[in-house]
């Protein structure tokens, strides 16, 4: 139920970077520790430009391949942003030259979701507050550290701050969503773009309604499935990339269509398709990999000293160093960025810094 994360990476295991003992064995944790350099991956939004900034690591992406939802930029793009936009979240994968600085190889960025806004609460949404938006059945929240933009905002501009007191955002808007989604599912928006001023203006155009998403239940009609409050009718659309060509409870899709009921909440697909979920994935190595987003279970493992981020595994030892708080502030809903090196589905972790 998260955002999708592409397995790219085809680095060994010798790549991965030495986790040095030092001293100790009390069973506390550290309040220091480094190390840079390296092959890696990181998972977060883009907090500014130059080229781009994730997870606080300046990453050149002027000769890197760029992947918007599955669309390849080409090579003599002369964009320096690359197309891309403030607030999207991103997998870079590349070298790190140091703790903050390095090289993309790719960047692939998925949104969340586009498609129309049905409520706002409150409405209409000022500069700064906390609001919750409900746009193609997905429970969106907005915060002070949201974008929000308009198409004609530029890659690095955010309509969220003075001096503005009403975000342009209204019901019936078509808007692209990114963000990171919490154990319930809802997604805490990074950056919400306003795409069409309505749905029918979007959809002659040409542009089609995506959301993805975990598979929550079958039903409660023939050829039916729910994602959050979203029913979707994949009766005729095209599902021969599922296993089996049948949707299934618990599997991650992205769902593709034109016409949607608001009255209903329904969406008529033209397409289903398998979708990778957040996560690095049991075949990625790396010597270095940042994820940022919400812890989702603390509860079910054998040690304390493992969660999940997203759909990340994390294990911690007693040499990670805590920022703004220590270990027992894990806990499910809070947002934390974790750095560490990638082995297998596990990344043990150097570093958890709290949100």
């Amino acid at each position: 139920m998260y955002l999708a994360l592409i397995r790219k990476l085809g680095l060994t295991a010798g790549t991965l970077l030495a986790i040095v003992a030092c001293g100790g064995g009390d069973g506390g944790y550290s309040t220091a520790g480094g190390g840079t350099g390296g092959t890696g991956v990181s998972y977060g939004s883009i907090a500014a430009f130059g080229s781009i900034v994730v997870n606080n690591v300046h990453f050149n992406v002027v000769n890197s391949a760029v992947t918007e939802d599955g669309v390849v930029r080409p090579s003599d793009d002369t964009d320096d942003k690359r197309g891309l936009k403030l607030g999207m979240v991103v997998e870079v994968a590349g070298t790190f030259d140091s703790d903050t600085t390095g090289t993309a190889t790719t960047v692939t960025y998925r949104n969340n979701l586009i498609g129309p806004v049905t409520t706002m609460s409150p409405n209409p949404i000022n500069v700064g507050g906390q609001s919750t938006i409900v746009a193609a059945g997905q429970t969106v929240l907005i915060d002070s550290q949201t974008v929000v933009a308009t198409a004609s905002t530029p890659a690095d501009g955010n309509l969220n701050q003075s001096p503005y007191t009403t975000l342009p955002l209204a019901p019936g808007n078509v808007i692209e969503v990114s963000g990171l989604r919490d154990v319930t599912g809802h997604i805490h928006a990074t950056r919400v773009e306003v795409r069409s001023i309505d749905l029918a203006s979007f959809t002659s155009a040409g542009h089609e309604i995506e959301v993805k998403g975990t598979i929550a239940s079958l039903g409660p009609v023939m050829n039916t499935f729910r994602i959050g409050e979203l029913i979707v009718d994949y009766g005729s659309a095209n599902t021969q990339d599922l296993p089996g060509g049948t949707p299934a409870v618990g599997q991650f899709v992205e769902v593709q269509g034109t016409s949607f009921d608001v009255m209903s909440n329904t969406l008529m697909a033209t397409e289903v398709e398998p979708v990778e979920d957040e996560g690095f994935g049991a075949t990625t190595s790396a010597s270095k990999a940042e994820v940022e987003g919400f812890v989702t279970d603390v509860a079910n493992f054998a040690s304390q000293s493992q969660f999940k981020v997203g759909n990340q595994l994390v294990q911690t030892t007693v040499y990670t160093v805590f920022e703004n708080g220590g270990p027992g502030g894990i806990a499910v809903g809070v947002k934390v960025e974790v750095d560490g090196s990638l082995a297998g589905a596990t990344l043990t972790a150097t570093k958890v810094s709290f949100k």
